[in-house]
């Protein structure tokens, strides 16, 4: 029996067709181990970067989920369907060839900043234990409430009608098929979100992600030599090296001196001599540990 894997990240380039979770089991099924997750699931038909992580690197999730995403997303114009994409029923369509550019960007600011963006009926949202999708295939019309989300950038970048070119860099949870949506709507003939590559996560770009058909020619030590060990994949956090006498702290849930030497203005990554990550810790008024990876199974 082999050896649980060192905790690692894996930025994978998914392909269109082929959804997060078999990712997730191409790259497991390479390194085994039990704990496994990513970073933001890919509707099917979209492509692009996914992050896919296993051991204790797993309790890094909900820190990459403040990541901004960043997504290449063409727009079709005049077509309305009931997914908000072009997997689904076309519910309408229209003539858009009449829009201009300008205009389109002048629609596109309105949706920057801090939205209202009720999720689609055709998502992965648990409405009384059920998947909306699920609800929503079966011919009921599940109610969402509308939760608030952030539009960073929703930039035109070319308009060949009926297909519009944008850049969305957006908060986690952001529905780039809605916007799509909400934008044909407020523009007048519709629209719906034809093609979606995510081209990053933070400080990960896609260009620098593995192709699962790459893994899929990759022995496993070649593939745990390419991850990112989690002392890693919070490249933009602070790091506090402590010594061997704070680590045996940690693992006993003293903070020793961390509250003395973090910054107040942001969390740190606790990292000891030998680069293993052993906590998330914040410092300021209510210092604090966020995460503790001391004593957690790899």
């Amino acid at each position: 029996m082999r050896p649980p894997p060192a905790p690692g990240l894996l930025p994978i380039h998914k392909p269109a067709g082929m959804t997060s979770r078999r990712v997730v089991d191409a790259v497991m099924g390479k390194v085994g181990g039990r704990r496994v997750g990513h970073a933001g699931t890919l509707d099917p038909f979209a492509e692009g970067l996914l992050l896919v992580l296993w051991g204790r690197a797993t309790g890094l999730v909900p820190y990459l989920h403040e990541y901004s995403k960043s997504y290449l997303a063409s727009i079709r114009l005049g077509r309305s369907t009931d997914t908000q994409d072009r997997t689904g029923k076309i519910l309408e369509e229209r003539d858009a060839g009449w829009l201009e550019a300008a205009a389109i960007r002048e629609a596109m600011s309105a949706f920057l900043g801090d939205i209202e963006q009720v999720p689609p009926a055709f998502s992965a949202v648990k409405r009384n234990g059920r998947r909306s999708y699920e609800l929503a295939r079966r011919g009921e019309q599940p109610v969402a409430s509308a939760r608030t989300r952030r539009v960073h950038r929703f930039e035109l970048l070319e308009w060949e009608p009926p297909l519009a070119r944008a850049l969305v860099v957006c908060s986690t949870g952001t529905y780039v098929r809605t916007l799509a949506h909400d934008l044909g709507r407020q523009l007048g003939p519709g629209g719906s979100l034809d093609v979606l590559t995510r081209i990053a996560i933070g400080p990960f770009r896609v260009e620098d992600a593995l192709g699962v058909d790459e893994v899929t020619r990759m022995g496993r030590e070649e593939i745990l030599a390419r991850a990112i060990p989690p002392a890693a994949a919070l490249p933009d956090w602070p790091a506090l090296i402590v010594e061997d006498d704070a680590a045996r702290d940690l693992a006993n849930g003293i903070p020793g001196t961390l509250a003395e030497r973090a910054p107040a203005d942001r969390p740190v990554r606790v990292i000891d001599r030998e680069g293993r990550l052993l906590a998330l810790y914040r410092g300021g008024p209510k210092p604090g540990f966020l995460r503790v990876f001391v004593g957690d199974e790899a």
